[in-house]
């Protein structure tokens, strides 16, 4: 099968056979120097031989993940087979575990601050329920009094006051009566003029008594009992006002105290945060492996790039590759396809792969990827060169090789069975007919043809020959074909 894998001649056939027939023919067609190929039946393969790169199916990049620069104190030895999660390179943990610590006390001084805020609300909620308890009590007081004062306490005052003024009056009445009395037994002798003089001064006074009364429940009437009433009507709004105060204030020093476990909540869920990535990084500082696979180093991009050498001692950037880990289990080849074959490549088609390394080993493979756009990398050096990448996955697993590796792939785009095939250079184009020669009694007798589909060595005859008929294999040339593959006339003028 190696000979299916030399590269294929991106030319047409009828230039092929030219090319061909100008090296091989020697413009002789006596047939003592003819060669002879005797027609067979069998199996044939069209095939695109490309070269490409053997890669690993499945490779991950590791990268350093710690912010800023870091210095590398351990690494494990470039092409060590490793397992997944092994130990692969060690930072410098100095200054990640401060900056741990720092953010651990930043932590427990925000949950503090958050059990502070939160038992201030729980203190300003009971707080506030108390005051409204009480103000909508002083609510309720000053209504009842209002009531009291409206249905029973004018009614009684002014009953007192009206009984005042006949206590008053019948206390007059009376001492009107023993001064009288008075008077007739001084007349009589029976009476000592002081005892007169004593009633007469007690009638003065029971009249004053009786006209007090009268003006006191005039005031009482025109003045007092109006301004209570004003008293315990203020009094009830300005209880419902206060109870107004309170409920807002309540709610004002509710919504502060609210607001502040809010901040304490979110300022601590951000120093949580800081702290989890802390500790992330101070966790990134030994970076292990994702997968199982080989060690490989990340070089430096270019000569003059910024990028670190890979080593311990060094130090390297944040988001810097350090290794990648090919899994070696699985294998693929990189390939690029000229756009003039590539409608011919299709997912699923089977492949064979030779390896430089191992170039007596042929492997079993098929393409799994083929781009839909052609290579943009190649355009700056080549833009009119379009080819595509395309990926041929390997079956099973080859033991002892590594990533970059050249390698040759075949492509079987079609496997024709049982037809007649010909080497590609006992076919010649005449007059636009392909035509092979057998040696007939020592002349060169041509025989029309049709052909089908070729690969690089072999052409497919559908018609026109007969299994083991005898062709020559280095048929004559034709005079008339010009360089450039046109005929020409032998009587031509120059």
């Amino acid at each position: 099968m190696k000979a299916l894998l030399q590269k294929r001649i991106l030319i047409p056939l009828s230039a092929v056979l030219l090319i061909i027939a100008l090296i091989v023919g020697s413009g002789n067609s006596d047939a003592d120097t003819t060669l002879n190929h005797t027609v067979k039946r069998g199996d044939f393969v069209i095939s695109i031989v490309e070269g490409g790169t053997l890669e690993a199916v499945n490779e991950v990049v590791v990268k350093n993940t710690i912010d800023g620069d870091s210095r590398i104190i351990w690494l494990i030895p470039e092409g060590t087979y490793v397992k997944k999660d092994d130990l692969l390179v060690e930072f410098d943990t100095g200054e990640a575990e401060k900056n741990v610590e720092e953010q651990r006390v930043e932590f427990e001084s925000r949950q503090a601050a958050l059990v502070k805020a939160e038992n201030d609300l729980i203190i300003t909620r009971s707080t506030s329920e108390s005051d409204i308890s009480t103000a909508k009590l002083d609510v309720e007081f000053a209504t009842m009094d209002l009531e009291k004062f409206e249905k029973l306490e004018r009614i009684h005052k002014v009953r007192e006051a009206e009984l005042k003024i006949d206590t008053a009056e019948e206390a007059l009445k009376l001492a009107q009566q023993r001064y009288e009395w008075s008077i007739k037994l001084s007349d009589k002798g029976y009476e000592t003029k002081s005892q007169v003089d004593r009633d007469k001064l007690d009638v003065s006074l029971k009249s004053k008594e009786f006209e007090t009364a009268k003006s006191t429940h005039q005031m009482l009437e025109t003045f007092d009992l109006q301004k209570e009433y004003a008293e315990f009507v203020s009094n009830k709004k300005e209880t419902i006002a206060s109870l107004d105060r309170v409920i807002k204030q309540g709610e004002s020093k509710i919504a502060q105290d609210e607001a502040a476990v809010s901040s304490s909540k979110i300022t601590l869920k951000l120093t949580e945060s800081s702290l989890a990535k802390r500790i992330a990084q101070l966790k990134a500082t030994k970076v292990k492996a994702p997968q199982d696979g080989l060690v490989i180093y990340a070089k430096p991009r270019s000569r003059w790039g910024d990028d670190a050498q890979i080593a311990e001692g060094s130090t390297v950037r944040n988001r810097a590759t350090l290794i990648s880990i090919p899994d070696v289990s699985s294998m693929k080849v990189s390939v690029k396809i000229h756009e003039s074959m590539i409608s011919q490549i299709k997912k699923g088609q089977k492949a064979y792969i030779v390896l430089d390394s191992l170039p007596d080993q042929r492997f079993d493979g098929e393409v799994t990827k083929v781009a839909i756009l052609p290579d943009s990398d190649r355009n700056w050096s080549n833009p009119d060169l379009k080819v595509y990448a395309t990926e041929i996955t390997i079956g099973g697993t080859i033991e002892g090789v590594k990533p970059g590796i050249s390698a040759k792939v075949e492509i079987v785009i079609e496997e024709l069975t049982n037809v007649l095939t010909v080497p590609i250079q006992a076919v010649t184009s005449v007059d636009g007919k392909q035509l092979c020669y057998r040696n007939n009694g020592g002349d060169l007798e041509p025989l029309e043809v049709e052909v089908g589909k070729f690969n690089t060595k072999y052409i497919e005859i559908r018609s026109g020959l007969e299994e083991d008929q005898e062709i020559i294999l280095n048929p004559p040339l034709d005079n008339r074909i010009n360089l450039t593959g046109e005929t020409t006339d032998d009587n031509s003028s120059e």
